[in-house]
């Protein structure tokens, strides 16, 4: 006799706004009839999540994440989720129909009370029109939100959202209930918007001074911008806001995906003057005659040889090295991106001349990596024919190709849902997990060409000879005089060259030497290598007890540099 599972519902709530509250769907209302409709059912009504002031087309919710959580637990025995309606959980078409599968592929319903449609092929017919009309009706009510917001500024109103440093708002007057707000001084941050605008201009005693000086003496003064320590970018918009001599631009970015609108779609919405239009002219003409001094040194492009590749090692850091100039370009350095930005007050900051960190990194690299006896013990199971170790392969390149079928059939279906009209090609999210699996597979096609080269025949099978060949090719093309090609090579055969005070550690994936070996070093091979073991370890170990498959991260080099730097 089958045992019959007891239904267990969770019910999940939420308005946006206030006037969805007042309107009959309120929080408590939603939950009262969930609660009542089960009671009929019989069914046991577990718990009631909610989510108030959210919007229903991002999953973003704290709510709506521990509903999921609990109704996915394993053993919470959760047979149904309940909703007053489905724009109720979202609006948005595709995040609804991914959560419906979801829930579905664990056994749990999802169940609108005031929508009731079946679990078949005609019931996911009614939901997607229903679904697909809730997304449409909340594209309207911000179109017609965002037209009512740029009258409100062609009118001189503020908009709302948190006002410029210097000013505040107060109701300019009142439309039946709704508070029509605008922009006036707060004269404590005034005072000291029209302090930086002088140290910009005139200085203290010495002259104009910039972002970094500014900001470094705002900091050791104890001044803050409205609670927090003063950065670049915070002073630089303070420098550039137009707002300050009258004139506050509405308008000039589009909220929901961060891009500048055309000049012509900006509003202008009048504000108090805190400083003088003269003053604030003088000043941008300062900024745009320096801007090549804005942030001494000036940051250079092009094909640098560890760009990407060279990290920060102070605490609390770890972010890139970008290479700066000084002496009006004479020199060249790597140097801290983020003290560049923020100062010392975010990082104390690292700074070496690039032609002596590359020279390290080359040296280190031919010293205990490019060595004939380093690279033979590293590639060993390249040299190894043995028949073991062919049919260890054979395995191995098997079930290389069985992921690849499963990721090229995984992108098929994502393709599918497109073309079904379940998802949206713009849509950010599936892109993003597209761009992984798409990732995923050239990982595996690299991963399976380097196997097919290891069982190829007896004519390319990879000699000692040929090893040590790879090692003084590889070293002639990091000391190449073309930067392009020093940099193409650091990039393949190094993953990270982190530079601490008195420490360089350079770490580099096996994965690049094998498909070289395998091959010649000038085939392709990934440019993001997949995770490997490392191809050098402490200066006293040695990789003989290390299968192909070991993934643990190594330290590898390191280079007491002092206070050379």
């Amino acid at each position: 006799m089958a045992k019959t599972r007891i239904e267990r519902a969770l019910g999940y709530v939420r308005v946006s706004t206030q006037r969805q509250a007042e309107g009959g769907i309120s929080l408590d209302n939603q939950e009262d009839r969930l609660t009542a409709h089960y009671a009929q059912r019989g069914v046991e009504y577990v718990d009631t999540y909610r989510d108030g002031g959210l919007s229903g087309t991002t999953d973003a919710r704290p709510g709506l994440q521990a509903l999921f959580e609990h109704a996915l637990r394993p053993g919470a025995g959760i047979t149904e989720i309940g909703v007053y309606s489905f724009s109720r959980l979202f609006r948005d078409h595709y995040l609804l129909e991914h959560y419906r599968r979801k829930l579905k592929r664990a056994g749990v319903r999802l169940v609108a009370i005031t929508q009731e449609v079946g679990h078949d092929a005609e019931g996911d017919l009614v939901r997607s029109v229903l679904s697909n009309f809730d997304e449409y009706q909340s594209r309207q009510t911000a179109k017609f939100t965002r037209d009512t917001m740029k009258r409100n500024a062609q009118a001189g109103f503020w908009n709302g959202g948190i006002p410029p440093i210097g000013y505040t708002t107060e109701i300019a007057e009142m439309r039946g209930s709704k508070a029509k707000m605008r922009l006036v001084i707060e004269p404590s941050e005034a005072l000291l918007v029209q302090q930086i605008y002088r140290m910009k201009r005139i200085g203290i005693g010495r002259g104009p001074m910039g972002y970094k000086k500014i900001v470094l003496h705002l900091n050791a003064s104890g001044a803050t911008y409205r609670g927090r320590k003063f950065h670049v970018s915070n002073v630089r918009d303070i420098l550039t806001r137009s707002t300050y001599r009258g004139k506050h631009l509405y308008g000039v970015h589009d909220i929901r995906n961060g891009i500048k609108r055309p000049e012509e779609e900006w509003q202008e919405i009048p504000a108090p003057v805190i400083i003088p239009e003269a003053e604030w002219l003088q000043v941008q003409a300062g900024i745009a005659r320096n801007a090549s001094h804005i942030t001494p040194p000036t940051f250079v492009s092009g094909p640098t040889m560890l760009a990407g590749i060279a990290k920060c090692g102070h605490p609390e850091c770890g972010h890139a090295l970008t290479i700066a100039t000084g002496k009006g370009g004479r020199y060249r350095y790597y140097r801290c991106s983020r003290n560049l930005r923020r100062g010392e007050s975010a990082c104390q900051g690292t700074s070496i001349r690039d032609q002596k960190l590359e020279a390290i990194v080359i040296d280190a690299m031919a010293a205990r990596l490019l060595q004939p006896a380093r690279l033979q013990a590293l590639l060993a199971n390249l040299l190894d024919d043995s028949s073991a170790a062919v049919r260890e392969r054979q395995a191995h390149l098997k079930a290389l190709r069985t992921e690849r079928t499963r990721i090229e059939g995984a992108i098929q279906n994502m393709f599918d849902f497109i073309e079904q009209g379940i998802v949206s090609p713009r849509d950010t999210d599936f892109t993003a997990r597209l761009a992984a699996q798409r990732t995923r597979r050239a990982d595996l096609e690299q991963e399976i060409l380097l196997v097919e080269r290891q069982l190829s025949a007896a004519d390319r099978r990879v000699t000692a000879e040929a090893v040590d060949r790879l090692g003084q090719v590889i070293l002639e093309k990091l000391r190449s005089k073309d930067s392009a090609t020093r940099q193409g090579y650091a990039r393949r055969f190094v993953t990270k060259v982190v530079v601490a005070p008195n420490l360089i550690t350079i770490t580099g994936p096996v994965k690049a030497l094998e498909l070289a070996a395998g091959g010649a070093p000038d085939q392709s091979a990934p440019m993001v290598p997949s995770l490997d073991r490392e191809w050098c370890g402490r200066e006293d170990s040695n990789f003989h007890g290390l299968s192909p498959t070991t993934t643990s991260t190594l330290r590898v080099y390191q280079f007491r540099h002092g206070r050379t730097l």
